[in-house]
């Protein structure tokens, strides 16, 4: 299956709904201008906060390298000849092998791409790999599923097949950092907002609705339209923007990584789209 490259959040956040009376508790119960207020909200908050938080479930089929036959013309030592860059050094080394990368040896540790939140489900030969036979290391880039029982992963598999196939290999973990408490009230607080907009302003809806002039009754009154959000928020949702400018208080629209040439992107196949959960 193709990567797939998300431009947003993964699905809507959770919802402290504390200070939204009448909204359902239970998503499945939510009217559709509500799940739209959810994702908006979700979605405002997320780019606001450089895409920092929530939870991607995504599918990993790893790979040992040096699966390929070795050639008698380009052999040393019975493995294939490869230039690998290794600590800005290149190096001719057998099946592809050196310390930064790949290994030789069969392959008993799976380097998951990080932030590591937890993992769902391993799955070899199509089967359910039981939780007791792995464990899971946080690492400060990611994380490392170890074998344990004395055994290790397939050091090959067939990426053409399914996952439900013999002779497969699929991790299947939450990728993402989890929204934390005050995230979770203030996209509730502005989905609250949003749907009353929706509505047409009604209840006491704190984001202003765009109109420049209004005359009802013989009286003439003036709502300045909105601007960015960020205005937006900083004059009528002051709790919400606390918080953003809490955790990106320099308004990045992304945060730096650290990538190293010498080791290949990991092989994501796939990124699915959680429901919303609380």
């Amino acid at each position: 299956m193709p990567d797939e490259v998300l431009d947003g959040p993964c699905g809507p956040w959770p919802l402290d709904l504390s200070c939204c009376p009448g909204w359902p508790d239970d998503p499945a119960e939510w009217s559709p201008e509500q799940q739209a207020a959810a994702e908006i909200a979700t979605e405002v908050l997320w780019r606001l906060t450089a895409g920092r938080y929530g939870l991607c479930e995504e599918v990993l089929r790893p790979c040992r390298k040096g699966c390929d036959e070795p050639s008698p013309a380009l052999s040393y030592g019975g493995g294939l000849l490869r230039p690998i860059l290794d600590g800005g050094r290149w190096f001719n080394r057998p099946c592809g092998c050196g310390p930064s990368g790949c290994s030789c040896v069969p392959l008993c540790v799976i380097d998951l791409p990080g932030p590591v939140h937890s993992v769902v489900e391993v799955r070899q030969d199509g089967q359910e790999v039981d939780p007791e036979g792995y464990v899971l290391h946080r690492t400060a880039t990611g994380g490392r599923l170890v074998r344990t029982g004395g055994e290790c992963w397939p050091e090959c598999q067939d990426l053409r097949l399914p996952d439900t196939e013999p002779g497969t290999l699929s991790v299947t973990y939450l990728r993402g950092l989890e929204v934390p408490a005050a995230g979770r009230r203030a996209v509730g607080q502005l989905a609250c907002e949003i749907d009353k907009l929706c509505a047409g302003g009604t209840g006491g809806c704190a984001l202003p609705t765009g109109t420049k002039s209004v005359t009802r009754e013989g009286v003439a009154y003036e709502i300045v339209p909105p601007g960015s959000w960020p205005e937006t928020l900083e004059a009528h949702m002051p709790q919400v923007w606390s918080w953003v400018q809490l955790v990106n208080p320099g308004r990045v629209r992304q945060f730096g990584a650290v990538f190293s040439l010498d080791l290949p992107p990991a092989p994501v196949a796939a990124r699915y789209r959680p429901e919303a959960t609380r």
